[in-house]
Formats: C-alpha cells, sequence, structure tokens
C-alpha cells in the first residue's frame, strides 16, 4: 500500500511569497519601462517642439541664433517677442540683457530704453538701475507702496505709504533698550528679533542700544521740516526721508548707538563690527550701505538697520545688495527666475 505524501504547507508558503514576489516585480518593472519609454517619448517630441518653434521663429528673420531664439523664448512673453521683431530690436542689444541674473521681463522696454540712452553702461548696472527706479530722479514717479507686506512693505524715493500706515503688530518696548530712556514701539516681530541679537551681543562683551524706532508720517513731517529749514531741501533730503518715505513708519527699522555711548560714528564703536557681521544671522540687514548711496539716495548709515526676516538677510548680505534690489525681484515680482 503506497503511503500517502503529506503536503509540506511550510514550504508551499515560501514558494507562494516567493512566487508572488517575481510577479510584482515584473510588473514594476514593466511598468518602469512604460514609464521612461513615455517620459523618453515625451522629452523628444519636446525636443521637436523647441526645434520647430526656434525654426518657425520670426527672429530669424533678424539673425538670431538658435540659442539666442531659445534664451529668449525661455524669458520673455509673447507680446515682447513681437516688440522685438516689431522693432527689429538686434541680438546684440537684448541677450546680454536678458542673461543677466535679475533680469525681470516686466521691465523690457524700459532695460532698452535705458540702454540707448546709456550705450557705454555695463547691462548689470542697466538693470539694476531700472530694477531700482533710479533711471528716474528721486521722488519722481512715485508709487503707493504695499501696506500689506508686513516686514517687507518698501519705503523709499519712489514708494510711499499713507498717512496712516505703521505696522499691525506694534507693541511698546521697554525703556531698557532706548538709548536715552525713552519708551517707544517697534513691530513684534522685530523687538523679539532685536533682543536675540541684543542679548547674544552682550554675552559677546558689546554693548548698544536703539535711538530711533518707529516714528508717525506727522513726527516725520516735522523732523524732516525742521533739517530742510536748517540744511535746505537739497542737503536734508541725503540723510532724511520726507514724511510717508521714511523706514520708521513702518516699525521694522531703528538707529542703533554704541552703549555705553562713545562715538556719533556708529561705525568707530566696539559694537559696530560685532553688528555689521552678525546682525543678518537675526534677520536685520544694514539699509543704507556705503558705495550703494546712488540707489538708496542717502548716505552711508552704519547705524540705521531694517527687520526683513533671516532668510531674505542672508541673501541681502551674501549677495550684497540693497533692499530695493531684493524687494523688485523677489517680492514685487516673485522671484522669477527661482534664484536660491
Amino acid at each position: 500500500m503506497k503511503k500517502k505524501r503529506r503536503i509540506n504547507y511550510f514550504r508551499l508558503f515560501i514558494f507562494l511569497i516567493i512566487l508572488i514576489g517575481l510577479i510584482a516585480g515584473g510588473v514594476f518593472l514593466v511598468k518602469e519601462f512604460i514609464i521612461k519609454k513615455d517620459d523618453n517619448h515625451f522629452i523628444q517630441e519636446q525636443k521637436k517642439d523647441n526645434n520647430n518653434e526656434i525654426k518657425k521663429s520670426p527672429l530669424k528673420d533678424l539673425n538670431y541664433s538658435d540659442d539666442d531664439i531659445k534664451i529668449i523664448n525661455d524669458s520673455l512673453s509673447e507680446e515682447h517677442i513681437n516688440y522685438l521683431v516689431e522693432n527689429k530690436i538686434k541680438s546684440e542689444d537684448i541677450i546680454p540683457i536678458v542673461k543677466e541674473t535679475y533680469y525681470i521681463d516686466y521691465y523690457l522696454k524700459d532695460y532698452l530704453s535705458y540702454k540707448k540712452e546709456n550705450p557705454s553702461k555695463e547691462n548689470n548696472l542697466i538693470v539694476q538701475a531700472v530694477n531700482t527706479h533710479i533711471n528716474y530722479p528721486f521722488y519722481t514717479h512715485i508709487e503707493d507702496t504695499d501696506e500689506s507686506l508686513g516686514k517687507f512693505v518698501l519705503l523709499n524715493k519712489y514708494y510711499k505709504a499713507s498717512e496712516s500706515y505703521k505696522a499691525n503688530d506694534l507693541i511698546a518696548v521697554s525703556s531698557e533698550y532706548h538709548l536715552y530712556g525713552s519708551n517707544f514701539e517697534l513691530s513684534k516681530e522685530c523687538y523679539e528679533a532685536f533682543l536675540e541679537m541684543y542679548n547674544d551681543a552682550k554675552e559677546a562683551g558689546y554693548g548698544f542700544k536703539i535711538n530711533s524706532p518707529y516714528r508717525s508720517y506727522q513726527t516725520q513731517v516735522g523732523l524732516y521740516n525742521k533739517y530742510a529749514s536748517t540744511d535746505g531741501k537739497e542737503m536734508a533730503d541725503t540723510y532724511s526721508a520726507r514724511a510717508g518715505h521714511s523706514e520708521h513708519q513702518t516699525g521694522y527699522a531703528f538707529d542703533i548707538r554704541d552703549f555705553p555711548y562713545t562715538n556719533p560714528d556708529y561705525s568707530k564703536t566696539k559694537s559696530f563690527t560685532w553688528v555689521s557681521k552678525n546682525a543678518y544671522k537675526y534677520g536685520f540687514i544694514l539699509r543704507f550701505p556705503k558705495g550703494k548711496e546712488y540707489i538708496t539716495g542717502y548716505q552711508y548709515e552704519s547705524w540705521h538697520y531694517r527687520y526683513v526676516g533671516k532668510e531674505a538677510a542672508k541673501y541681502i548680505y551674501d549677495h550684497d545688495l540693497t533692499f530695493e534690489e531684493y524687494y523688485e525681484y523677489f517680492v514685487k515680482f516673485k522671484n522669477p527666475r527661482n534664484l536660491k
């Protein structure tokens, strides 16, 4: 009598697991193959479309190279491409501008116009001038600033705030931090960042206090008029803002002085070196830097700091920009080329 062969369920279970794994792996590989095939097909089709676009481009008639046309197609709106064609703009007049890091397509016509007026000016300076509006005289072509931007509100000689504007989160700051022991106000976010910087500096052996914090529109009216009557408007404009144009109205700016107080020129004080090298780590920028007076419109102020948050402050510090340059590209036009 033959013995019945006993089924080894454990082995059968293992076999089924392996079989399922092999089937699943095969399905995955097939899917990956199909996806890659589709991706390659899409890429090839995209390349064909791009090549066709370049071949059919009306810029060909203006002797733009294929590379030039690709740059133009990637950077300009259809309206602006048509503008180049209609006005027969040469490749050498526009390509170097478009290649500039902070090119903003909205300003294409302004770049070309400014370049025509200043043919010997370097392209990076053309882009910089138009982006910061210094292609116009100070206090002309003034726009109402976007008061909803919080720490990114820009007030300068081209952007103006209303009489009632001030930061939404203004809070009273202890007189302990004011050089003359006065009570004052700052944005809560700015104040908290200041305290962090103040305490770290103190621990490192450096002392400073605030001199000028938030100032209202009306306070600025009186202050500017006083300076203008003493030194004349032209001189006053180099160191004081007209009402509605002052950063102090935001509540995100203040003047800083060493403490104990030793020198009216903050750049010659002990704490200046520490603050100038570390302020960005807390979200502050030197608002009116040396060498950038032609952009800011104000004399170098080693004492005037502005809160913009840590990310923006680091970028401005690392790339040696003014707030005007940062604002126009990253805030107003929202980083069109996704710069890091």
